[in-house]
């Protein structure tokens, strides 16, 4: 998508005179209308071509083009072409099909603490009221340290009413504006457009005591092909100047449309009409010639529109690329060749595969070989327990097929089938000699976390109703069995099957292990793997004050499977209730951030070492704060989105 401004904006919109004159020295005096116009796409069952065209004036009003002329590769062309505004052709075609989905998408950055106009959420309201209710919104909110991230519709927008003001104000646009980015870049409309509603206030830089890159942010604006509509609202007078500087800055690099409104009252209707820009850009579809259907060729496609006034805009909308023609023939043969060539492949890849044994199939196979050696089922079970520990089930989902499968003929035999019984038998009691929680012990735990008891109350009132064995058994549990033995428990006692319940055992085990009251308010910490080298799923408890992550055998918590985890890759700790981050020999990664320092976790958010991601897990009970959790809207669309 292309955008061009033609001078830069006024910016004004401070309180006061002194913050006026600030504004004034240190912004441009004249600012000129922005255009927009995307590349030109291929109309789906044609051999047409759409793209969409129009802009907006210096203080944010859609210019309405009294004529329009179609320019190839710098010459007027006389090649057919039909216009027709966003916001009708959008109403068609959302009558015309239930799924059909508007080609603009639209991040809303805007700072929401006490003292915003209720202009803002006013203009934001009739802005999204312009555009076809049906566009991707990815709105935003800022003056805090973590970010609420959620994705919308234009229609639903007015969710956005149920966010209070945020508390405890960082301006943190730079920050806000790069979540968004990133959400918009990845969105398949070809029309996006960046609406940032700001005081121009971030002191987050690096080291905390400056103001941030704005420069950097716009070129990953004009980068990601995104067009910002920035509206600035009047910034505290101490700040003014700067304030200035950086949406100066920001312009300067992205482009795109600029306005500083020095009156609060002026800030709906300059977003409204910039909602309305959208809603006028005109749909122009063009029939492309024959010779370049035939032939194939590339060509410079722009948009001459002449305002109100007789002023004459020329929009760029960038490369046309039609179809070659003339190799039409050689290329669909060679697809074809392609195309049944992969066939063959996939074929081939296939009938490997199915020939290979799946995991089910190789215990069946360990098994009968078993069986056909001979080994005493005691031995047998032993052995099959520790490399196949489904063979229960496996058996049991097999077992109208096991006796007479051809591939297995030890296990149709009388002797086979008696070897076979005797193998489950035992198998079968060595999964109900598995550790567990008893009655008694399970049914305290469920009373402890429904009463919300501290670690050490919970020590102590299991002490009075629980057996000394049942209690050793349990502080011996390790955290996957600990797992396990909470999740059977969960058939009577639903409430033990929660994360929270799991980090509530581990405080209790480690309250009745030290017999103090050092445990009233703890916090426990896991990783669990969610993608990478190693079992997925696979818990990785976290030892209090200090856990290293690595390969090397002096690490308390070891990375072993990974080969690109470095011997001490990374280290987490303890303090004051929070657990934090920070690298050692390895980058890390947080929410596919890098960590540069130490950086404080937030339940939920994924770490990246080396090769694997990890689910962060922590639990606060007792006299603890309350879990740090990402604060994010109420408005999110099953993911939330910081």
């Amino acid at each position: 998508m292309k955008t061009t401004t033609k001078a830069h904006p006024t910016r004004l919109g401070l309180s006061g005179a002194v913050a006026v004159l600030a504004a004034v020295i240190a912004t441009p005096a004249a600012a000129g209308p922005t255009l927009i116009a995307t590349r030109p796409q291929p109309e789906a069952g044609s051999d047409d071509f759409t793209f969409f065209v129009g802009g907006v004036d210096e203080s944010g009003r859609s210019i309405k083009a009294s004529s329009f002329e179609l320019i190839v590769d710098g010459k007027r062309s006389d090649t057919p072409v039909s216009a027709q505004a966003l916001s009708d052709w959008a109403t068609a075609a959302a009558e015309a099909s239930t799924s059909w989905r508007p080609p603009l998408a639209v991040g809303v950055v805007y700072l929401w603490v006490e003292g915003v106009p209720a202009g803002v959420l006013d203009g934001i309201h009739t802005f999204f009221q312009r555009i076809p209710s049906r566009t991707v919104v990815y709105p935003t909110i800022y003056g805090r340290l973590r970010q609420g991230r959620a994705r919308l519709t234009a229609a639903e927008i007015s969710r956005l009413d149920e966010l209070p003001y945020l508390e405890g104000y960082r301006p943190n646009l730079i920050e806000a504006a790069r979540l968004d980015v990133g959400d918009l870049a990845g969105d398949p409309a070809p029309l996006k457009i960046l609406l940032l509603i700001t005081d121009g206030r971030d002191f987050a830089d690096p080291k905390g005591d400056g103001p941030g890159d704005f420069a950097a942010l716009g070129k990953l604006i004009r980068k990601s092909g995104i067009t910002p509509f920035v509206v600035g609202i009047p910034a505290p007078e101490a700040d003014a100047a700067q304030a200035a500087a950086n949406l100066r800055d920001l312009h300067d690099a992205a482009g795109g449309f600029l306005r500083v409104v020095d009156r609060v009252e002026d800030i709906e209707n300059t977003i409204e009409s910039l909602g309305q820009g959208l809603a006028d850009l005109q749909r122009v579809q063009l029939q492309t010639p024959w010779t370049w259907r035939l032939f194939g060729d590339a060509h410079r496609v722009s948009a001459r529109l002449t305002a109100a006034g007789g002023q004459r805009l020329t929009a760029d909308a960038g490369t046309l690329t039609a179809g070659a023609g003339g190799l039409r023939w050689l290329m669909l043969s060679i697809a074809a060749l392609l195309l049944a060539g992969a066939v063959v492949l996939m074929f081939v890849i296939r009938r490997k595969r199915d020939a290979a044994p799946d995991d089910d199939d190789e215990a069946l196979i360990a098994l009968h070989d078993l069986v056909r050696r001979g080994m005493p089922p005691a031995q047998a079970a032993a052995e099959l327990a520790h490399s196949h520990p489904d063979l229960l089930a496996v058996i049991a989902d097999r077992e109208d097929t096991l006796f007479s499968d051809p591939r297995f003929p030890y296990l149709k035999t009388r002797a086979g089938r008696r070897r076979v019984q005797e193998i489950r038998e035992i198998l079968a009691q060595k999964a109900s000699d598995r550790p567990g929680l008893k009655g008694t012990l399970a049914k305290a735990l469920a009373e402890v976390l429904k009463n919300q008891m501290s670690p050490e109350e919970a020590a102590r009132a299991l002490s009075g109703r629980t057996t000394a064995d049942s209690r050793e058994a349990f502080v011996d549990l390790d955290m996957e069995q600990l797992t396990d033995a909470l999740r059977l428990a969960a058939a009577s006692h639903p409430t033990l099957n929660s994360p929270r319940a799991r980090g509530v055992a581990m405080a209790i085990q480690d309250a009745l292990r030290s017999g103090d009251n050092r445990a009233a308010g703890t916090a426990v910490g896991w990783l669990a793997r969610a993608a990478g080298p190693g079992r997925r799923g696979e818990t990785l408890r976290l030892v209090a004050p200090r856990s290293v992550l690595g390969s090397a055998p002096s690490c308390n918590v070891k990375l072993t499977e990974d080969p690109a985890v470095e011997p001490e890759h990374a280290e987490l700790t303890l303090d004051a209730d929070e657990f934090s981050i920070a690298p050692l020999g390895g980058p890390v990664k947080v929410e596919q951030q890098p960590v540069v320092q130490r950086q404080v976790l937030v339940d939920g958010e994924t770490i990246e070492i080396g090769m694997s991601h990890y689910v962060f897990k922590c639990a606060r009970i007792g006299h603890s704060m309350p879990p740090r959790t990402a604060e994010r809207p109420t408005v999110s669309r099953g993911r939330s989105r910081a």
